[in-house]
């Protein structure tokens, strides 16, 4: 009987603080949603060239995110066929941007603004694999993957990054615009 007694008073030991904490987190109020912003990202690509850069393209999105609410997300893109070492046979591989943002309040009127930028293109120029009969042409990929904050206030804008592609030769640069919904 006293075996008994030691296992029940022990279990209750062991899910006492359990409980406890999972009261405490019930009871931790969540931030208080905030106004809708309205967030645009530019993911724009520049060819270096003697004289300075060449903007060789610029893709915007647009996007509300409710601050201190949940992530928002963008996903766009297509397919590219890649051809594998069996003849004939294809491997489609997922080009495009994927955007994801979360924006909080902070301090002074700024909002935080947590994004992840991923984007992956083909290149212009195919690669050619094999020799002789078995020469296939296939896509170069790249890749661009950045995740960060920035503080910013209402109608604000700045580059979230620049970058360098080594294997492209040109720069990626990110540029981020907030406005508060009226």
């Amino acid at each position: 009987m006293k075996m008994k007694t030691y296992r029940i008073v022990f279990c209750a030991a062991l899910l006492l603080p359990l409980l406890a904490s999972s009261t405490l987190a019930q009871q931790t109020p969540e931030p208080e949603k905030g106004p809708v912003v309205k967030v645009q990202v530019v993911l724009s690509r520049y060819e270096q060239q003697p004289t300075g850069e060449r903007k060789t393209s610029s893709l915007p999105f647009t996007m509300l995110a409710t601050s201190n609410g949940d992530k928002v997300s963008v996903r766009t893109g297509t397919q590219v066929p890649i051809p594998t070492t069996q003849g004939g046979n294809f491997q489609y591989i997922d080009v495009g941007s994927n955007i994801d943002c979360t924006v909080k309040t902070a301090a002074n009127g700024r909002f935080n603004v947590i994004l992840m930028v991923q984007d992956r293109s083909a290149l212009d120029k195919p690669a050619t694999v094999g020799s002789g009969a078995g020469v296939v042409s296939t896509p170069i990929l790249r890749n661009f993957t950045y995740t960060n904050s920035i503080l910013l206030k209402d109608g604000e804008s700045k580059q979230f990054v620049s970058a360098s592609d080594k294997g492209a030769g040109d720069i990626v640069k990110v540029d981020v615009t907030i406005n508060v919904e009226k």
